[in-house]
């Protein structure tokens, strides 16, 4: 097998945990734009997965 030229191990490891990083932290900062965006709905639209669908049609809290 042979060995990858350039960078050393330890390099690509702190390379590897840098990218690791940097993608935990834009997912939390999507995470929280997803938060944000859905409380700047009114409540009709953010709570609709409470709603309980009726036999007879409709639907309620």
């Amino acid at each position: 097998m042979a060995r990858r030229r350039g960078a050393s191990m330890a390099a690509r490891t702190q390379t590897r945990k840098a990218a690791l990083a940097a993608l935990a932290r834009e997912s939390d900062r999507q995470l929280d734009d997803l938060i944000r965006r859905r409380l700047a709905l009114p409540l009709e639209k953010r709570a609709n997965f409470l709603r309980k669908r009726l036999p007879g049609g409709g639907s309620c809290l």
